[in-house]
């Protein structure tokens, strides 16, 4: 019979007394174990984690960069709703919204994320996280403000403080001493997880919904898709900087192109496991209609933006604009520049250095162009409003062109010319773009003097189409000078002073006149040279200088009248019928001076009966010279003729513009009656009497 204390011997195991002897222990028989039990092994215990590791200057750089494009695609806009001016903020501006958006905005940002997730989308997209220095757990929101005020410090001296990291012993920048922060790496994933790293976790749609979208796809790829699309807005309307843009564009298009997939499939994965695990389908499906939608945008900017002009951004990526260069033509005197074609890159400083070159300033720039880059066409404008020169259109000026035809201190339309307007295209199909473009260009407009009705119109004109306003409404808003009716010139102030350069210039700005000497060209120096010497004569009689160039016209008149279509000729005699009906009226002599060829009667007509002679002159020489001139009248002819309106009636006018024609000149009722028979002839016969009436024979 045992004893008590042999009892509690007995029954006390070395778990309830890791210290007993052996010597004392009970052994306990073993219980049996059921066949293959193995004994767990023993668990050693886990070594705690070592430290991260600090950020390299590499990843931090590549961080700093994501953020700056971040903060630019999400300022951007926000300035230019604003202002309407600019998409880069200035250090010097310090109206009320650039502080709000040029410092404010920045400070949320990084203060913000640094203290809501410890990293930035542009530090979470390198792998970083910042930590308190001596916890390393997430910092306090008040040290978060204090680094970002050491990120000014550091920002100031060339960027040294940033630069610290490379020579600092623990890598940490100025910032991160001030505010006691270090940057590191992120963590491994632990084993439970895939192992993957961010971007191929967030590629497999590991992440949560909230970081997949808003993360990577909100604040990643949204402002850097941003950027991109307004660098091609920038190129398509401004054209400033071309070479560099359109390199940025070849590599980032591309890269953006890469990351958008990679945002998007990665997102559309994660709401897809967001409802495996019983997730709202609402916030799903929402997910998902964004992501389609941005998606969608993508592609229609590729097919439609980017890919239809990646021939355009190689060329200029290799200092070649595609749309070609404007060619610049300066008179043989040095006053009058002609731009031709196109304004492309460089035209600017080649216009520059023209200018320069010159031995006196340009006084005329005549334009002829399609339009192209507005940034050069800006450029341009600066250099016509220091010359303080008129500007002509002799051609189409449209688009750019006319914000060079704007910058005239006098401003021509000649001729056949006219001003094109439209809206301008951001070349990227996204509507917030495209209005951003439109509206930076409506304050260029405006900057220029032009009317808002006339802004609003081109804003309403699409892009592939252009709107020529006529020239009266042009007038109405004294964007050009109203031709003159006549065919009187201003002429000179100081005959003696002005050389023959200066009544050639008075003539071609002359709508008339300047078609006239675009059919002969030799009509206009001898009209000038006859004008001057008419000045000179009598410097005091302005109208024997304008005398003296109709003389001139009137040696190419008969000619004309002979070269010009049936119709023409009937239209001239209609002015001619007016003319010598008023003139009768004044008397019967008057009427008969000019039939004589008295020229300077002419000139004493009615402005009207002036216009009217004026305007048929510019359409006459305007009209298409005829294959072949009339020959001389055969017998025939000749006998049709004078049967139908009497012998008399062949050449009765031939000798209306040659002065010394007075002696023969017919009496002034018969001419009228001659006229008037002939309208009431059938069309064939009508042709040919009037022919013939001014017929030299």
């Amino acid at each position: 019979m045992a004893t008590p204390w042999e009892h509690s011997v007995a029954t006390t195991t070395d778990h309830e007394n890791p210290f007993a002897s052996p010597l004392t222990m009970v052994q306990k028989p073993a219980q049996e174990l059921p066949p293959g039990f193995k004994p767990p092994p023993s668990r050693k215990p886990r070594p705690s984690a070592p430290p991260p590791p600090p950020a390299t200057l590499g990843r931090r750089a590549l961080a700093l960069l994501v953020d700056a494009l971040a903060l630019i695609g999400l300022s951007a806009p926000l300035l230019w709703l604003a202002y309407r001016e600019g998409f880069v903020g200035r250090l010097d501006d310090v109206r009320p919204a650039s502080l709000l958006i040029n410092w404010a905005l920045p400070a949320l940002y990084f203060i913000g994320f640094w203290a809501w997730q410890g990293t930035t989308p542009g530090k979470l997209l390198a792998g970083l996280l910042v930590v308190d220095a001596r916890s390393g757990a997430r910092p306090t929101p008040g040290r978060c403000a204090l680094r970002w005020l050491g990120y000014l410090l550091s920002a100031l001296p060339l960027g040294l403080g940033f630069a610290w990291a490379a020579l600092d012993g623990e890598r940490r920048c100025w910032h991160d001493r001030m505010a006691g922060t270090r940057v590191v790496l992120r963590r491994p994933r632990s084993e439970a997880d895939s192992g993957s790293g961010y971007l191929a976790a967030h590629w497999q749609g590991e992440h949560s919904l909230a970081r997949s979208f808003w993360i990577n796809n909100v604040l990643l790829s949204l402002p850097i898709g941003l950027a991109l699309t307004g660098l091609m807005t920038w190129i398509s309307l401004k054209g400033e900087a071309l070479q560099a843009g359109s390199i940025a564009m070849l590599i980032g298009w591309p890269l953006i192109l890469a990351f958008d997939t990679w945002a998007i499939v990665g997102a559309w994965r994660a709401a897809h496991a967001y409802r495996r695990i019983d997730g709202s389908a609402l916030w799903a499906n929402l997910a998902r209609l964004s992501l389609v939608l941005s998606a969608l945008q993508m592609v229609v900017s590729t097919l439609f933006g980017f890919l239809p002009q990646a021939g355009e951004y190689w060329q200029m990526a290799r200092g070649s604009d595609p749309i070609g260069q404007a060619s610049f033509k300066l008179s043989a005197d040095g006053r009058t520049l002609r731009l031709d074609g196109p304004i492309g890159m460089g035209d600017a400083t080649r216009l520059q250095k023209l200018l320069a070159g010159t031995a006196q300033p340009v006084r005329l720039f005549e334009l002829a162009s399609p339009g192209g880059r507005v940034y050069e066409a800006e450029r341009m404008v600066e250099q016509v409003r220091k010359t303080g020169a008129a500007t002509r259109a002799v051609g189409g000026c449209e688009s750019a062109c006319t914000l060079v035809f704007l910058a005239g201190q006098q401003r021509q339309l000649m001729p056949g010319a006219r001003l094109g307007f439209h809206r301008a295209s951001s070349g990227s199909y996204n509507p917030v773009f495209d209005e951003v473009a439109n509206q930076e260009l409506a304050a260029t407009y405006r900057e220029m003097g032009l009317p808002e009705p006339l802004i609003q119109r081109t804003l309403r004109t699409p892009a592939d189409s252009m709107w020529y306003p006529a020239s009266d409404e042009l007038i109405l808003h004294a964007l050009i000078e109203a031709p003159p009716q006549t065919l009187d010139v201003v002429l000179p102030s100081d005959p003696a002073t002005s050389t023959e350069q200066d009544y050639l210039d008075a003539l071609g700005a002359n709508p008339a006149w300047h078609l006239l000497g675009a059919r002969y060209p030799e009509l206009l120096p001898a009209a000038a040279a006859r004008m001057r010497a008419a000045h000179l004569a009598q410097p005091g009689n302005a109208d024997e200088p304008q005398n003296a160039a109709l003389r001139v016209l009137a040696e190419r008149l008969p000619g004309l009248l002979m070269e010009v279509s049936p119709e023409l000729r009937r239209r001239y005699l209609a002015v001619l019928k007016a003319q010598l009906r008023t003139a009768r009226a004044a008397g019967p002599a008057i009427c008969q001076a000019l039939l004589g060829g008295q020229l300077e009667l002419r000139r004493a007509m009615p402005a009207e009966l002036r216009a009217q002679e004026t305007r048929w002159l510019g359409a006459a020489a305007e009209a298409a010279a005829p294959r072949w001139l009339p020959k001389a009248p055969s017998a025939l002819e000749l006998e049709v003729v004078r049967r139908t309106l009497g012998g008399h009636a062949p050449g009765l006018l031939g000798r209306v513009w040659v002065e010394d024609g007075g002696a023969r000149a017919p009496s002034c009722d018969a001419v009228l009656r001659t006229l008037d028979q002939a309208a009431a002839l059938p069309v064939a016969q009508r042709e040919l009497a009037e022919r013939l009436l001014l017929q030299r024979l």
